[in-house]
């Protein structure tokens, strides 16, 4: 008799405790079956009446690529985690895959013996970026990806006790700029003989967004005529890859992988967009989450309200304002990360700074979280739309692009506006599904009442 084929391995299977992590795993399981990726967790896979446990070995054995394991410290004590950890590590062993197992850190977790070497992907600072950081790394080790997998068991465990979806269209405007153009080369830069290692690597002191590396850096720029990358600060190139080349493939000249190359690259937007706004006018603020968000102050933005007009949305918006009511300025800033997947894009954070006198933001963290709730919690999210939209318009001085310095004649390009996607469904939002269109809610002139301020309830 012929022998039985025996079954690819093309799926990613979830460990996790349930019930505890059953929310985290629907979420990763649709994100990743939308994306292509088969996916196996007993979540959605097993059903009344199955074996369960046979159910379960089985798909472990002779399914799974990788396995995803949810890290929690009381995950990790389940007996059923235990026993596939227990699984997955001989599996790992039988194929010689030293990373099967990838731990995903929802919460600090104290390692096992068993998952002791491996390096965790974090979920607990976000799960966006965690799923970002996820995936670049299942695109780097080859695991298998096909067309979108059906989607229905994750939707319809997701929409237990949710709002209800109707099949009507929904333009949405994201938080997305696209990078539509970017230098052709990427460089290493080493410092001259004799000169200061340390001063050379100290950003603040280059003219461009540079990451240290060796004995030198990593950067868009190119040394001026005189041989200096910055002032006193003499460089000699030592190798060029093109931009695109560094972002699939790293840098094999130089011993660097593909995932550290699209961090640098990240790096070098991050410091890009920071020393834009800085040359805007724009004062950047460290938030709890130490990043930058920058605002304008009453010096530099304008205080009555931003026009904007692109072919798909008209409108405007204040990007500062000021409450007589608790005496302060309220401001409208962003942060910027660079991000590659699914295609090159800064994804930018929405974040109310307050100050006293319209110029320096208040630095009491206690007072900042409650004024921002106080102030937010009437926003609706068209009109967090409409503010990004009015602060970019600003930004952009009307413009299609914005250019962002990177060194002498380079630049990272994006286009202003956001990009847009359009949905073929909605959903209703519960109580915000009938209440008036946020077009019906705008900033409130100074001469109103204090009762009409609807952005200034009363505590």
């Amino acid at each position: 008799m012929p022998k039985a084929t025996e079954p690819k391995r093309t799926a990613l299977f979830i460990s996790h405790a349930t019930p505890e992590d059953n929310h985290f795993v629907r979420w990763l399981g649709a994100k990743l079956t939308a994306m292509g990726y088969e996916v196996w967790a007993d979540v959605m896979c097993l059903h009344g009446g199955t074996d369960w446990a046979y159910e379960l070995e089985t798909a472990l054995k002779t399914r799974a690529f990788k396995v995803l394991l949810v890290c929690t410290p009381g995950g990790l004590e389940k007996r059923g985690v235990r026993n596939e950890i227990e699984m997955a590590t001989n599996l790992a062993r039988q194929l010689e895959d030293d990373s099967f197992i990838i731990p995903l850190r929802l919460e600090t977790y104290d390692a096992i013996f068993r998952i002791a070497h491996a390096q965790y992907i974090d979920f607990k600072r976000s799960w966006a970026a965690g799923l970002a950081e996820l995936t670049e790394l299942l695109r780097d080790q080859g695991v298998p990806r096909g067309s979108t997998g059906p989607l229905e068991s994750w939707l319809e465990s997701h929409s237990d006790g949710s709002d209800r979806l109707l099949q009507r269209s929904e333009p949405l405007v994201s938080n997305w700029l696209q990078v539509e153009g970017q230098p052709r080369n990427i460089r290493y830069i080493e410092s001259r003989v004799g000169a200061s290692l340390e001063r050379f690597q100290n950003r603040l002191l280059h003219d461009w967004p540079v990451v240290p590396f060796r004995s030198g850096v990593i950067t868009f720029a190119q040394p001026d005529e005189a041989g200096n990358l910055a002032n006193e600060l003499p460089g000699k190139e030592v190798a060029a890859l093109s931009t695109a080349e560094f972002l699939t493939g790293g840098w094999e000249e130089l011993k660097i992988a593909p995932l550290e190359a699209r961090r640098m690259y990240a790096n070098l937007g991050s410091q890009a967009f920071d020393r834009f706004c800085r040359k805007r006018g724009l004062t950047g603020h460290l938030g709890s989450g130490q990043r930058v968000s920058w605002f304008g102050d009453i010096k530099t933005t304008p205080q009555g309200r931003v026009k904007f007009e692109w072919p798909y949305r008209r409108g405007s918006r204040q990007v500062i304002g000021q409450s007589g009511k608790r005496n302060v300025h309220w401001h409208f800033g962003v942060n910027a990360q660079l991000r590659t997947s699914p295609i090159a894009h800064f994804r930018l954070s929405a974040r109310l700074v307050f100050s006293e006198n319209g110029l320096d933001a208040i630095e009491d963290k206690k007072r900042s979280h409650s004024l921002r709730r106080s102030f937010a919690k009437g926003w609706r999210n068209a009109r967090w739309r409409d503010m990004l939209c009015a602060y970019l318009w600003w930004m952009a001085e009307g413009k299609a692009s914005i250019w962002m310095p990177v060194g002498a004649e380079a630049y990272i390009q994006v286009a202003v506006p956001p990009m847009q996607f359009g949905c073929p469904v909605t959903i209703t939002e519960g109580k915000e599904a009938n209440q008036a269109d946020d077009d019906d809610d705008p900033d409130i002139p100074d001469d109103l009442p204090d009762e009409e301020q609807s952005e200034e309830p009363d505590q």
